[in-house]
């Protein structure tokens, strides 16, 4: 099902502010003033609760703990029917470290107010049990897990495919039974209207582009890589068969280019002033799905941790702290 969202620029203006200083608890600063707590107390409180595709351990009171594992299992499900991904299984799980509330997770925080994240490579996430709604830090986690789903991808993904459906996923809401996906990010949206400088779509789409760093040109790769995607994905019905198509022939060696006027008719220059004209709608469509179209696994088997075993997966974590703590300073 589709819908239009649109909002006027003084409450995008105040939307912006405040998802702009929530997005940058994603971003990972020195840990500070936070380690007062023994990162190894109550060491008989943890537990482990396994999934098809999560490992999950935590301090926090059982029933929660299913709860949040059954979450992460209905959002990979439907990641990977909205991405197209071919379904998967992990040959090593998915770790999951969940703190009962922020005085347990303290210690291992990566920057003194994250209320969670996902490290890439280790492929750990960590975060304080709060509900999925009030906690900021799930568009970071969201975001980072896709780039990890699009790496088991058996073809050669572009950058900014990757980027954009990585930052449209950030805004992934579930209310019951009903999916949001693509809902449009305010500051982005916001931000490509009326302040953007647009990056020449031939070096956008020959992945010329670092979407590492920081500064202006970080802020116009990764909102330019949302609009685009978000023109593929709902500016177009047919849009997406089409990307299906520009993928297969990415893939098969053609040049971009060439690739972008077989699949979409048109040109790099077509296709800039097409997003452009897109992103300066008054309203932006997206998408709900029933979850009644997902498959997700939700079986589990859970244990008590011995106390030597709660120690060893949290030191794990804590060598990830420090690891980022020393590449910091």
């Amino acid at each position: 099902m589709e819908h239009m969202i649109s909002f006027t620029y003084e409450g995008m203006r105040w939307l912006r502010n405040i998802t702009l200083s929530v997005g940058m608890l994603g971003y990972l600063s020195l840990l500070s003033g936070c380690a007062t707590t023994d990162p190894f107390a109550d060491l008989d409180e943890w537990k482990e609760i396994r999934s098809q595709n999560f490992m999950l351990y935590s301090n926090a009171q059982e029933q929660v703990t299913i709860d949040f594992l059954k979450e992460f299992e209905i959002f990979r499900a439907i990641a990977l029917k909205i991405t197209t991904i071919p379904p998967f299984e992990e040959t090593i799980p998915v770790r999951i470290y969940l703190f009962k509330n922020p005085h347990s997770f303290a210690p291992f925080q990566l920057s003194k107010n994250t209320a969670g994240y996902f490290v890439q490579g280790k492929n750990y996430i960590a975060l304080y049990a709060i509900p999925f709604e009030k906690n900021p830090q799930f568009p970071i986690i969201y975001h980072e897990y896709i780039h990890y789903l699009i790496s088991k991808y058996p073809a050669r993904i572009p950058d900014w495919f990757n980027e954009g459906l990585a930052t449209i996923f950030e805004t992934f809401e579930r209310e019951r039974d009903i999916v949001t996906f693509g809902n449009p990010q305010f500051h982005r949206w916001t931000f490509m209207k009326r302040h953007a400088k647009w990056i020449p779509m031939k070096e956008f789409l020959s992945d010329q582009v670092s979407y590492h760093g920081d500064g202006n040109r970080f802020t116009d790769a990764h909102s330019q890589a949302w609009a685009l995607m978000h023109y593929f994905l709902f500016g177009n019905r047919t849009n997406m068969a089409k990307l299906g198509e520009y993928i297969s022939l990415l893939n098969n060696g053609i040049d971009y280019s060439n690739v972008l006027l077989s699949a979409f008719g048109m040109t790099p220059e077509e296709l800039i002033q097409a997003v452009k004209k897109y992103v300066a709608r008054d309203a932006l469509p997206y998408s709900t799905l029933k979850l009644d179209d997902i498959a997700a696994d939700d079986r589990h088997h859970s244990r008590s941790l011995s106390e030597p075993e709660a120690r060893q997966i949290l030191d794990d974590l804590m060598n990830v702290v420090k690891a980022f703590q020393e590449t910091t300073h």
